[in-house]
């Protein structure tokens, strides 16, 4: 009784295994795959073809600037004052917000807002169309404040008017590193 019990054991899965071999599914897999990567390449060409020829409106908008941002130096290397001058070159008058003056290392920046002159806060500043502003910038109070200013290379200044459209300047060189 046990070795018909221990036959029958190893008999069933035997037999469960012992199935005819068909042959591998691997060309319908290669053809599927076929059919999934030309796809997308025949309804590309689809549209391509069929496409309505139709005069296509320019999607980017022309903006006119309003305002021209420049920034000056008194000195090539190591300035002492930076002078800002904005002409205001459209056909409207415009409500200017405080610049931000940007002093630029390699990887790190430093902002400072400039809200006026000699403490008296002057932005925002209306300007008329035609009319230019300059300020002059003194740079020995910003290196008063932090010394380290003196170590960066670069700065530029960024101004907004009232309607949240921002300009700047270039950057200019303060002192000589590698890569000015």
């Amino acid at each position: 009784m046990k070795q018909t019990i221990f036959l029958i054991v190893l008999i069933i899965p035997m037999m469960a295994f012992s199935q005819n071999e068909v042959n591998p599914d691997g060309y319908k897999l290669l053809l599927i795959l076929l059919i999934l990567l030309l796809i997308p390449f025949v309804i590309f060409l689809f549209r391509r073809i069929f496409k309505k020829k139709v005069k296509q409106k320019p999607t980017a908008k022309f903006y006119w600037k309003k305002l021209k941002v420049s920034l000056g130096k008194d000195k090539k290397y190591r300035p002492g004052n930076l002078f800002l001058k904005i002409e205001n070159v459209s056909r409207k008058d415009v409500d200017i917000e405080a610049p931000v003056l940007f002093f630029r290392k390699l990887w790190s920046k430093r902002k400072f807002k400039l809200k006026g002159i000699n403490r008296q806060e002057i932005y925002p500043l209306y300007l008329e169309k035609g009319k230019t502003h300059e300020l002059q910038i003194d740079l020995s109070v910003f290196h008063q404040h932090d010394r380290k200013l003196k170590r960066f290379y670069w700065a530029k200044i960024k101004l907004k008017d009232t309607k949240g459209t921002t300009y700047s300047s270039k950057y200019i060189s303060l002192r000589k590193s590698l890569f000015s």
